[in-house]
């Protein structure tokens, strides 16, 4: 059964649209508010009554949960799925140590940072995400020389701080001046797109890129196998997923040593992929460049083939999920957890009346807060934390990584 929340940014019809769902309750907030938050889910999951809730950044369910347990009401397990390395969600897991009963990262690191902040490990499991990918051995190919222009493609969210999209630019640049002629295909969008347009326009390089919107999976698996390597040029990962569907089909992956490569261990440089350091883009022009050498495509498709079937294929993912999912269901229920602090007002009648009475105003009148954002309306996380930038230093750490590449 799909929980789906709804409101002024959470379009549930779009959603649906696009990722059909039989089974599907729709989770209304009628104040805006984060009781009204709590409350509103609180109220599906007594209508449910599931035995599991996995929730995948809705951090109001670890709120309503607490308010269940504490009035010795019925209550599944709850399970954070971690999916980011962010400093918030991170803080949830400490903060929600004693609600949740379990956390899945899609990403060995993950799993070291939970089990680090929830000060246990018998409850943090790993189960990475999965692709469909071709059945039987690996055949045997042929070597044959990657001819120019090449054909880069970028598939994912526009952003700089994560993604640093705008490093392509330079990428394209360090190519130009080696004499390496390019083209680069951006699938996908994001808030930082007019950023990336900027930048392209400021070096006069709009014939080399095209942007390609955002892509149904079937016209994806056509830019995969149009191209001849997918390009990342993240900090972080918990995946990523475009580098597993690219290898399924036959793509080879360019790729930064991002923080989450380290201890998943699964891109291997110069057997399954190429690799250069995060931000160096004359490292990823010297990566791109060696794509040309005769044979190197080849030995990429094999061993990212390879990498696909025995770690991430659709049935390893569901085999895992499914394991941990059932060993989380196994483990002891959780003593009664901790009272809450409590709220923040949120808006003129909380503070003219305080929270309670603010709420009891809201949802008589039927008054309902404003957000600006998706974020604001439905938040990812309850809790803030250390600067991003502070959490990743020690992110790098724990992954072995000191934006390198060495094995």
């Amino acid at each position: 059964m799909l929980g789906l929340v709804q409101g002024r940014f959470h379009d549930v019809n779009t959603y649906l649209s696009r990722h059909p769902w039989q089974d599907v309750r729709r989770i209304a907030n009628p104040t805006g508010s984060q009781p009204g938050r709590i409350a509103s889910i609180t109220a599906c999951l007594r209508q449910v009554r599931p035995d599991l809730v996995v929730v995948v950044n809705i951090a109001a369910t670890y709120c309503a949960i607490r308010y269940l347990r504490l009035r010795g009401q019925p209550s599944p397990k709850v399970v954070m799925t971690l999916h980011g390395f962010q400093s918030d969600l991170l803080e949830d897991c400490r903060a929600s140590v004693d609600v949740l009963d379990g956390v899945v990262s899609t990403n060995r690191l993950g799993v070291k940072m939970a089990a680090s902040n929830m000060g246990s490990e018998e409850r943090v499991f790993y189960a990475p995400c999965g692709v469909p990918v071709p059945s039987g051995r690996v055949a045997a190919t042929t070597g044959v020389a990657v001819t120019q222009p090449l054909r880069l493609l970028y598939c994912g969210r526009f952003e700089q701080e994560q993604k640093r999209i705008c490093d392509l630019v330079e990428l394209a640049s360090s190519l130009a001046r080696r004499g390496v002629s390019c083209q680069i295909s951006l699938a996908g969008a994001g808030p930082d797109e007019a950023l990336l347009r900027q930048a392209i326009a400021a070096r006069g390089a709009e014939r080399v890129f095209r942007f390609l919107g955002v892509l149904a999976p079937t016209a994806l698996s056509r830019e995969y196998r149009r191209h001849d390597a997918l390009i990342i040029t993240s900090v972080w990962e918990t995946g990523p997923i475009v580098a597993w569907e690219a290898m399924s089909h036959r793509l080879p992956v360019i790729s930064s040593c991002f923080v989450g490569s380290g201890l998943e261990g699964a891109l291997l440089n110069g057997r399954n992929c190429l690799l250069f350091p995060i931000g160096d883009m004359a490292a990823a022009a010297d990566a791109v460049a060696a794509l040309m050498a005769f044979g190197i495509r080849e030995r990429l498709v094999t061993g990212g083939l390879e990498l696909v079937q025995r770690r991430y294929s659709r049935s390893c993912s569901v085999s895992l999920w499914n394991d941990a999912l059932h060993q989380i269901l196994r483990l002891p229920s959780l003593p009664a957890p901790r009272l809450p602090s409590g709220a923040l007002p949120q808006g003129r009648l909380d503070r003219w009346l305080g929270v309670k009475w603010g709420e009891r105003v809201r949802r008589t009148l039927g008054v309902s807060y404003r957000h600006d954002d998706a974020g604001g309306e439905w938040p990812h996380a309850c809790h803030g934390a250390q600067s991003q930038n502070e959490f990743l230093r020690w992110a790098r750490e724990a992954d072995g990584r000191d934006g390198q590449c060495g094995q």
